[in-house]
Formats: structure tokens, sequence, C-alpha cells
């Protein structure tokens, strides 16, 4: 199965103008069973109005503002499910 990548944005700080301030972001990817995500939050651009953004626009922004790549992301994302799928460590506990 194909892993599939989402943005969501589950909040935004504005101003009085309604201008974005804050970008609060999360990046989930999906792979069956197993799935990982990265969350943050960033600026908005200058001059961002709300009812006028996208969630293109959004992702663009959150991108724009953080000091890696989505592809880079990804590659996070996937290495947080293929460590999911085959640990490196197993907790195990003794029952004496």
């Amino acid at each position: 199965m194909a892993t599939t990548y989402e943005w969501s944005f589950p909040s935004f700080e504005t101003d009085s103008e309604n201008k974005v301030k804050n970008i609060h972001w999360r990046y989930t990817a999906v792979d069956g069973e197993n799935s990982a995500s990265m969350y943050g939050s960033c600026a908005g651009s200058e001059g961002m109005d709300f009812d006028a953004m996208t969630k293109e626009g959004a992702t663009a922004c959150v991108l724009e503002m953080s000091d890696t790549t989505e592809e880079d992301m990804k590659s996070n994302l996937d290495a947080q499910i293929a460590s999911q799928k085959a640990p490196e460590l197993t907790s195990k506990t003794k029952e004496w």
C-alpha cells in the first residue's frame, strides 16, 4: 500500500484586521495501519488575509517559513513508519 500524506491546519491566530499572524499545522503520513505526524506553528506571511487564505496558500507559507522541504518532511515521516514496521528496540518486562 502506498503512503498517503495530508496537511491539516487545526487553528490560525489572527489580529483585529483578520490578518494571519500564526499558523498551527500538522503533516501526517499513513501507510496501512501505521501512521506518523509532524506538527508545529509558524508566522503567517505579511498581509495574509484569513478569509482569502487557501489550504495550498497555508501549506506554501509553512514551507516558506520552514528550514526544511516537503520532501525532507516526507522522508522523516517515512522513517518513523519504517521504525514502526520493524522496531529497532523492543520493550520487555519480567514477572518476578
